[in-house]
């Protein structure tokens, strides 16, 4: 059964299209014209979400929304705030009272549908980290550290999906000797009810240590495969299934990255200890604050990839780098012969030698990455403002 939205909206053309088109899409609909009347209807039917005009006879939208706050013992719905008023001052008013996000009118059926969808998939995937992974320049063994974190959060008892976003060649799929389909289709055609680990089933292997392994390359005009315009749906989707979601992210100007960056948790930067890296890692953190995302969220790990370093000496990098880059680094990366080199079902270093220095450190890390608090700050409230 879909979700249960509520429309309280006094223009009955505008109250129509809106439940044929959520009903269309798999939700429970009910509406009504009168903010008393919907404050009713909450109480009673208990809707996982709330399209709220501010403009209502009765009481307004802003007092309903309020009062349904103050009901704590009610269990709390998103509430989405429609108005023709787009002042700065209407925006706020309106997250003040409460509502978790506001859309300003006109806005089309289609429009609002789209952010009904995400809002509530934000909701479903908020229980999950998700972690990407971003190296400075290649070769710095970004894939190498996503793989073995991956499995050693699932050797802690994780679920963990690892997601695959750059060609088969060298990728977390070759290292791990699998071949998960593309799921490009599957985002374009992610329905509303079914449960996210369904969906990605054709896409979705899982290696024989419990990580999972998700394959999500960009479409070429050959496959005629395109991205959804509203990715982050489907994205929020794919983490219901999962309590980690782990990227190895190219960094590069793409609709994907831009929409795992927006949802990320945190954001791990993989750097050795030249300056060429160190550089890159500088103008990976200009970019990620320009994108809004806190240094709070943002971490670096650094490797030795060629085995410059023992291991007493590994500790000094860190009081040398890291006041340099600004941002907490989360773990120290040592040296192990073969492990930074992709090979066709190479395994990890956290398999094959479980007692080294590296698997200690990769192991050390994602205990950290359990214990962190991670938090979006203030941006779990958007809004949306037509011009």
């Amino acid at each position: 059964m879909g979700k249960r939205i509520l429309v309280i909206e006094d223009d009955p053309i505008a109250i129509r299209l809106m439940e044929y088109v959520l009903k269309k899409r798999g939700y429970q609909v009910f509406t009504t014209s009168n903010g008393l009347e919907g404050l009713q209807i909450a109480r009673k039917e208990v809707p996982d979400l709330i399209i709220l005009n501010v403009m209502l006879p009765g009481i307004d939208g802003l007092e309903v929304c309020h009062r349904l706050r103050a009901e704590r013992q009610m269990a709390q719905p998103l509430i989405l705030m429609l108005s023709g008023k787009a002042q700065r001052i209407d925006i706020s008013n309106g997250l003040n009272m409460g509502a978790d996000d506001y859309l300003t009118k006109p806005a089309t059926p289609s429009e609002i549908v789209s952010k009904v969808d995400s809002l509530l998939a934000q909701k479903a995937g908020a229980h999950s980290k998700m972690v990407v992974f971003i190296g400075s320049k290649e070769k710095v063994g970004t894939t190498t550290i996503v793989v073995n974190v991956a499995i050693a959060l699932a050797q802690m008892g994780k679920q963990v999906i690892a997601v695959d976003l750059g060609p088969y060649e060298g990728s977390i799929s070759e290292r791990l000797g699998v071949k998960p389909k593309s799921a490009i289709r599957q985002l374009s055609q992610m329905p509303v009810h079914a449960p996210g680990r369904r969906v990605m089933e054709p896409s979705l292997v899982v290696h024989e240590t419990g990580a999972g392994v998700l394959r999500i390359h960009q479409p070429s005009e050959d496959t005629g495969d395109t991205i959804p315009d509203d990715i982050d749906f489907p994205l929020n989707r794919f983490r219901e299934a999962t309590d980690y979601f782990l990227v190895d992210l190219p960094f590069q100007p793409t609709t994907l990255t831009r929409s795992f960056l927006s949802q990320c948790d945190l954001a791990l930067i993989v750097s050795d200890y030249t300056t060429e890296a160190l550089t890159g890692v500088k103008s990976i953190i200009t970019v990620l604050r320009f994108l809004g995302i806190s240094l709070k969220r943002i971490g670096a790990v650094v490797t030795d990839p060629v085995g410059t370093f023992s291991q007493k000496e590994l500790p000094s990098i860190k009081s040398y780098i890291e006041p340099n880059i600004a941002v907490s680094i989360w773990g120290i990366i040592p040296y192990e012969a073969g492990a930074m080199t992709p090979s066709p079902g190479n395994q990890a270093t956290i398999i094959n030698n479980d007692d080294c220095s590296m698997a200690s450190s990769i192991k050390e890390l994602a205990q950290r990455i359990i214990a962190a608090e991670i938090t979006k700050d203030s941006i779990s409230r958007s809004v949306v403002k037509r011009t």
